[in-house]
């Protein structure tokens, strides 16, 4: 998880990640099926959706923690 940042491109998230899907739904952000994913960075994906960047990255962080706390239960 280290490896996931702002510049970090939504693609790339999501193939590390790939249960992230969820989470951006969960937002109705449909990044799975955009075609801007290869070039879109996570900064950029929540500016577009009007969201504070450290903020989305810090839940999106939070996110992969639970999910791997609950994957280890």
């Amino acid at each position: 998880m280290k490896h996931i940042d702002l510049t970090t491109t939504v693609e790339k998230a999501l193939k590390k990640y790939p249960f992230l899907i969820k989470f951006f739904e969960e937002r109705n952000m449909y990044c799975k099926t955009c075609k801007g994913k290869k070039h879109e960075t996570l900064f950029g994906a929540a500016t577009y959706y009007g969201l504070d960047p450290e903020k989305f990255l810090e839940d999106i962080k939070n996110y992969i923690k639970e999910h791997e706390k609950l994957k280890k239960v």
